[in-house]
């Protein structure tokens, strides 16, 4: 015993990790938000809650399905007639219900990696909200479009029906770019967005720069800057947490990779000028890096596309683009793309539902809270996706589309 304490002693003071000192440290302080994160796993709706969604012939039919499932009574008090915008809204508060739950109860370093999850929505929010006020339109008219798990302490001053958009981005840049955790992303991006590259931005200055940039680009920029940090930050942490966590990441690079260059195609993003502005969307990390992304930086066609996915270790690649190069054909008609052409989107969909899924088939690493929020929201997806095909009466659509989650496998 004597022999294995001084053992212990020594790998904690050299920062060793073994196999025993991850799982009982792991328990001793994070064992029961992993025991309530996979019992919630038990709530995702199975193969018969999704015939019923599919039988339902309104949408008072379709809050009668989901009363039978976990979701309950959590639109009891929606008054009539309901839309798909209030039920999707609903889902999302309960999901942030949950997740912030979940967050109470956590200690560092799991409180942090929470912190990181909803810094993703945080970006979402305020892309959204920036694009409102370039628009002139008070944040308060967007608060239906508000991601609940993105909402930070500043945005109730934002959201407020005295705050007044007119008056320029002051506010927004003290809010938004300075006091919250996506502001070092927002500082960054503002320094190469302005031509002029000085050293810091004024506040004066900001309306003027984001004025002139693409708020989709920009939106892709951060959510960039976030993964690449969010990969840093695991990495940090090691054990099986940087095993599970860090491929599921790096997987999630590789698709940014896919979307970004298959959405730039038959764009100006594909012209030669603006190559350099589309390869600055690239993350550095993932499978495809560096080799894989050196490739795709030259690419401007299908054919392109094709000689840089073609070694054996990007096949898995190769067939994605595959499914869904219909869909980017620069000369296929409207008709066949809108009659059930796949885009990227879809198929990436798809793919992560079981690489999120298979996150909960290993133990003690943070994984399994990622893999819980992303499967939640692929399922408020499905939901609204039943939504809409029951008012446009195409019931039938329902069950083509939607990604069932933890489904029995043939």
């Amino acid at each position: 015993k004597h022999l294995i304490c001084q053992f212990c002693f020594a790998a904690l003071c050299q920062g060793v990790r073994t196999p025993g000192m991850e799982l009982s440290g792991f328990n001793i302080n994070h064992g029961f938000c992993e025991a309530v994160v996979r019992g919630l796993r038990c709530g995702f709706l199975g193969v018969e809650d999704y015939r019923r969604l599919g039988t339902s012939d309104t949408l008072e039919d379709l809050r009668s399905a989901l009363e039978e499932t976990d979701y309950g009574t959590f639109l009891q008090d929606e008054p009539s007639p309901l839309t798909v915008s209030t039920i999707t809204k609903k889902c999302y508060e309960k999901l942030a219900d949950e997740f912030r739950y979940l967050k109470a109860q956590t200690v560092e370093p799991l409180t942090t990696f929470m912190d990181f999850i909803a810094r993703e929505k945080m970006i979402d929010n305020v892309c959204m909200i920036i694009q409102g006020a370039l628009n002139n339109k008070a944040p308060v008219e967007l608060q239906e479009k508000i991601h609940p798990l993105g909402v930070f302490e500043g945005m109730r001053v934002i959201m407020s029906e005295t705050f007044d958009v007119q008056g320029g981005f002051d506010d927004v840049y003290r809010i938004f770019l300075v006091d919250t955790p996506i502001g070092p992303y927002f500082e960054e991006y503002l320094k190469e967005a302005d031509e002029r590259g000085i050293a810091g931005v004024e506040h004066s200055q900001v309306g003027t720069i984001l004025t002139k940039q693409d708020l989709e680009m920009m939106k892709a920029s951060l959510k960039k800057a976030w993964l690449e940090d969010f990969h840093s930050f695991v990495e940090g942490i090691g054990g099986t947490t940087e095993a599970v966590m860090g491929h599921m990441l790096k997987m999630e690079a590789d698709f940014r990779v896919l979307l970004v260059t298959l959405n730039a195609l038959n764009t100006s993003l594909s012209t030669e000028q603006k190559l350099q502005e589309r390869n600055s969307l690239y993350p550095n990390f993932g499978y495809l890096h560096p080799e894989g992304t050196r490739e795709l930086r030259k690419v401007w066609n299908e054919t392109t596309i094709r000689a840089a996915l073609d070694p054996p270790s990007y096949s898995k690649y190769l067939q994605l683009f595959d499914q869904v190069k219909q869909f980017y054909d620069a000369e296929a008609s409207e008709s066949m793309k809108t009659a059930g052409a796949q885009s990227i989107e879809d198929v990436i969909y798809a793919e992560n539902v079981q690489m999120y899924e298979m996150a909960f088939e290993q133990q003690y690493h943070f994984g399994v809270f990622y893999a819980w929020v992303k499967l939640r929201e692929q399922e408020i997806r499905n939901i609204r996706w039943a939504g809409d095909m029951i008012i446009l009466n195409k019931k039938e659509e329902i069950d083509k589309t939607v990604v069932k989650i933890f489904q029995p496998r043939g």
